[in-house]
């Protein structure tokens, strides 16, 4: 009896400039052009009416009620399951992983995955006709893991959002690799350079010009200081309408709808995990337990090592992201092989939560060029907190599609320990990471600070609003530094150095 496999059969994407196109295109719109050019591109365009499963990736850009169910209709097909995800930038790659186990265990034929986003563009007025003409009742149930990414106590001190954690990584970072902040700053306007590069050579990149050097690592006008150390060239571009899709089945049944072999791209390991939840509870911000233990299971499940990898796209919002995965993979950060497909974020475009689903598009259709090379892809929701991975080759595994391991992972993972928190810190407290956040202006806004107090226990606060201060932390390592914290109350927790 022949092995199954799940494997991608067809994939499609869509980047949709409004400078290009004198219409706007609502997000499932987008979607629905890239499953077509998935169903087209697999060479059997009835796929889609034989979908038994069909899962739309979580949305910002616009609020359906039923957005599995409407963009079914849209496509004219009743598959038996339709969902919705929860927010997440790991969700593609999780989703692949899932979809993958379903198909293995037979629960499932074919299955339509699909992300999309158009925030860039449409007036308010627009988005307001499409949420009125497409909301139907009822609301989506998710799947996946909802969880907030920030507790009540972080959230007071800031810590709320992608772009005030990464940083604090990136900072944490500096002092074990050695680097000064200039010098971490050059490292990082050269790093980012390149993937401005790889952005400039894909037709789909929503930004196609190649920033230099100079231009990403220097802090002018156009590119302000957003959150220290990252300028705005350095950030992810989330105001983007892009979509993907990819149509997933067996072997078996690929076999039966003739579709042809070479358009078979083969999953040969996945792994999912999710770190200690919030930062608070994390062991340190110099490591990422959850990257390091998913991406050894992955590699462990296909057999294989980090360098038998030939093309990577790990999840790359900002580089301490991108950074520390390589870091926990064992790749050497001064000798990196090319760590995008795509461009990236912040180049490429960052769609919202489905982002990876086009770097897995873009990986297939180099697979198929080159059925013997491989392909790593992992892709990271909220702050190091939940994480997948999988690894592509168009050459077929010497072994079944099976990860009974998973449990294993997440309770090795579950048993970490870290420091103690203490909510209403005082005293004598060192600095674990920190950065500066600026307004719109590119001016100094506030700073957030990781400490350990002097027994060990960490704590969160803030600075007041002091501009030499926001200057110096800029300048100065303050990774180390000491200061005294006092409690806020209501308010964020103080530290003065």
């Amino acid at each position: 009896m022949p092995v199954i496999h799940p494997i991608l059969v067809g994939i499609g994407q869509i980047t949709y400039r409004p400078e290009e196109h004198p219409d706007y295109l609502h997000p499932l719109q987008l979607g629905k052009i890239a499953a077509e050019s998935a169903a087209e591109d697999c060479r059997c365009p009835a796929v889609l009416g034989h979908a038994d499963t069909v899962t739309v990736i979580n949305m910002f850009s616009h609020g359906y009620r039923d957005p599995a169910g409407i963009f079914c209709e849209m496509l004219g097909i009743q598959p038996r399951v339709r969902e919705y995800t929860a927010m997440g930038g790991n969700t593609p790659q999780w989703l692949v992983n899932r979809t993958a186990d379903r198909i293995a265990r037979g629960e499932i034929s074919v299955a339509v995955l699909v992300g999309a986003e158009a925030m860039n563009g449409a007036p308010a007025e627009t988005r307001d006709n499409w949420l009125q003409d497409l909301a139907s009742a009822g609301g989506p149930e998710m799947v996946g893991d909802t969880r907030w990414g920030s507790t009540p106590h972080e959230m007071l001190h800031h810590a709320r959002y992608p772009l005030e954690i990464y940083p604090l990584y990136e900072n944490a970072l500096r002092v074990p690799r050695g680097m000064s902040i200039e010098e971490n700053r050059a490292f990082l306007a050269r790093y980012c350079a390149g993937f401005s590069k790889i952005a400039s050579e894909n037709p789909r990149a929503w930004f196609r010009k190649a920033r230099s050097i100079a231009e990403i690592g220097t802090v002018t006008d156009r590119n302000r200081m957003v959150n220290f150390p990252y300028t705005k060239y350095m950030n992810p571009i989330m105001n983007v309408n892009q979509a993907a899709a990819a149509v997933m089945m067996g072997t078996d049944t690929a076999g039966k709808l003739g579709i042809p072999r070479e358009k078979w791209v083969y999953l040969h390991g996945g792994a999912d995990g999710t770190d200690k939840w919030f930062l608070s509870e994390r062991g340190d911000f110099t490591s990422s337990p959850v990257v390091r233990e998913v991406s050894s299971a992955c590699l462990s499940m296909a057999g294989r090592e980090i360098g038998d990898m030939d093309l990577f796209d790990l999840y790359s919002c900002f580089p301490s992201a991108t950074l520390l995965q390589a870091r926990e993979m064992g790749l050497d950060l001064e000798r990196l092989p090319p760590l995008t497909l795509t461009g990236g974020l912040p180049y490429f475009g960052g769609p919202g939560n489905s982002y990876t689903l086009h770097a897995i598009v873009e990986a297939a259709e180099r697979l198929r060029k080159d059925p013997s090379t491989f392909a790593f892809i992992s892709a990271l929701g909220w702050f190091f907190t939940k994480y997948s991975a999988g690894i592509y080759s168009g050459q077929e595994p010497g072994r079944t599609w099976d990860r009974k391991g998973q449990g294993a992972l997440q309770k090795k993972l579950d048993a970490q320990q870290a420091p103690p928190l203490n909510m209403a810190p005082k005293g004598t407290a060192a600095v674990e990471a920190y950065t500066v956040m600026h307004d719109r202006k590119g001016e100094p806004d506030y700073a957030i600070i990781v400490a350990r107090l002097e027994n060990g226990e960490r704590c969160w606060a803030m600075t007041e609003k002091d501009p030499d201060l926001f200057a110096a932390m800029e300048k100065e390592e303050f990774v180390g530094k000491k200061g005294r914290v006092s409690p806020g109350g209501d308010d964020p927790n103080i530290i003065k150095f």
